[in-house]
């Protein structure tokens, strides 16, 4: 099923920032040559970044590849498309690439008092993790291969986001819970957790209607719907 949805250029632009940056705790990297991180408000975080070195153990009490031994390997789980039938998904986490420690708080100018994105905001001290990730459906439908960030609390349980390259699958899978030549532009993502014996997730996606109107009285629709969970 899919929920269409009719926002302005402003909303649209902050809530896709508070539901898909902070929330899942995905910043970028330090930049190059910096020592001491990275300060940022985004989203509702108010958050400062840092290299830490992979067996450093962080703040939280473990390392980055405490974290990566916990939750490498490949785990399986079934998988249920959204428009009907099954499958199996497997995901597979590689070896660490780079990780970073971020210190997390409310941000002072945060969200608007009252505003819903807000109340989903998690801002906890957490581990940044880069790492590949495979994640391929038994029914060929996904085959593909990427990097993600992980983010982690604790040491066994980590989440990550990523947006799927439709123009590079490698699997067989192609949009059809909406018709892409309605719309100006379509986008697909996979959220999901790895725990130290399994793996959840769901793959949703949300496709912008082209503009009605321009300026800061345009507006755009976002239907959104969903393409499997597992």
């Amino acid at each position: 099923m899919s929920e269409r949805r009719w926002l302005s250029w402003v909303l649209a632009a902050v809530t896709g920032v508070g539901l898909f940056g902070c929330v899942d705790g995905q910043g970028g990297p330090p930049q190059s040559g910096q020592i001491g991180g990275v300060h940022g408000s985004e989203g509702g975080c108010d958050e400062e970044a840092e290299d830490i070195g992979a067996d450093v153990v962080s703040p939280l009490g473990f390392s980055a590849n405490e974290v990566i031994a916990a939750l490498s390997g490949e785990r399986s789980a079934p998988l249920t498309w959204a428009k009907g039938g099954s499958t199996t998904a497997a995901v597979s986490l590689g070896e660490l690439v780079s990780a970073r420690f971020v210190r997390s708080q409310p941000a002072k100018e945060g969200w608007p008092e009252g505003s819903g994105p807000a109340l989903l905001v998690d801002c906890a001290d957490h581990l940044q993790i880069d790492a590949p990730l495979a994640f391929a459906t038994e029914d060929g439908a996904f085959d593909e291969s990427f990097t993600v960030t992980l983010r982690a609390t604790q040491v066994d349980d980590a989440r990550y986001y990523h947006d799927i390259d439709l123009d590079a699958l490698q699997g067989s899978y192609e949009v059809t819970e909406v018709d892409p030549a309605e719309f100006r532009e379509v986008l697909v993502y996979l959220s999901g957790t790895l725990s130290s014996s399994a793996a959840h997730g769901t793959i949703k996606g949300n496709a912008e209607t082209h503009p009605i109107g321009s300026g800061p009285d345009g507006v755009v629709g976002l239907e959104f719907f969903n393409v499997a969970e597992f």
